[in-house]
């Protein structure tokens, strides 16, 4: 099953965690104009939050109208 953090893993190059891309493009999920994977501000954190943060391996389905 595909996951909501390999997008920004893969947009900052999918190597160096650390990377990070300058832009908005749909993985900036912040929009913040940076798309970040690791550090302040990054877009990772606000997906682990919306699952409920405890563990990465939780998912969360809505429905879409």
């Amino acid at each position: 099953m595909d996951n909501d953090r390999d997008p920004v893993l893969v947009r900052i190059g999918g190597v160096v965690a650390t990377n990070a891309v300058d832009g908005y493009f749909p993985e900036d999920v912040n929009l913040n104009g940076q798309v970040k994977y690791t550090g302040t501000g990054n877009d990772r954190d606000p997906i682990l939050q919306t699952i409920g943060g405890g563990a990465a391996t939780n998912v969360r389905y809505e429905q879409v109208p």
